[in-house]
């Protein structure tokens, strides 16, 4: 089997995101929304994660600017303000986890 098919196998897609098996894996088991994503992808903070790879997180500016974007929805998503992605070149989500 050639590496790129290998690739397509160990690919999942979740509404606009794409998922390494890993990472799916992962958000089942640190149970982190694609809605958790999404947000941190568009408001949070971000930086190199290495090998074309980009970190996002929130900070306590990106994390006031995504409160203030929710309103009253905001109630009970203080528990993802530690959370991260891990977001390949081409946009596969590769982990994600709680920043400590």
């Amino acid at each position: 089997m050639g590496q790129s098919a290998m690739r397509e196998e160990s690919r999942f897609q979740l509404g606009q995101a794409i998922f390494s098996r890993h990472a799916e894996l992962r958000s089942r088991q640190r149970a982190i929304s694609s809605f958790v994503i999404d947000a941190l992808q568009d408001f949070g903070d971000s930086r190199s994660a290495g090998e074309g790879c980009e970190s996002f997180y929130f900070t306590n500016k990106s994390w006031k600017r995504f409160i203030a974007y929710m309103g009253p929805a905001a109630r009970g998503m203080e528990k993802y303000r530690h959370a991260y992605v891990i977001v390949a070149a081409d946009g596969t989500i590769v982990t994600e986890g709680w920043r400590h």
